[in-house]
């Protein structure tokens, strides 16, 4: 499965593929006790055969001035690969 078809699934393009996993972002703006059980949810929803492999909540403390899809953003994300078919 590619980059682009997982991305089309779930609605957005923030999926990259790093050696073989998938990883999805959500980037947000306040709340460090964020989980990423809806992102998983999300995977677990449109892709069924998805195997989670790790998910987590990368916080950063606010400092003013940084852009939008910085690595100054918080975020929750979820990594996970899809097997390939068998025949």
């Amino acid at each position: 499965m590619t980059t682009k078809q997982v991305s089309e699934l779930l609605g957005t393009p923030s999926v990259r593929k790093v050696k073989g996993q998938f990883k999805y972002w959500q980037s947000y703006y306040w709340g460090s006790t964020k989980s990423a059980d809806k992102l998983i949810a999300r995977v677990k929803e449109r892709i069924p055969n998805a195997v989670i492999t790790d998910s987590g909540n990368h916080f950063h403390a606010f400092r003013g001035g940084a852009s939008s899809g910085s690595r100054q953003d918080s975020y929750l994300w979820v990594t996970f690969t899809v097997p390939e078919r068998t025949i």
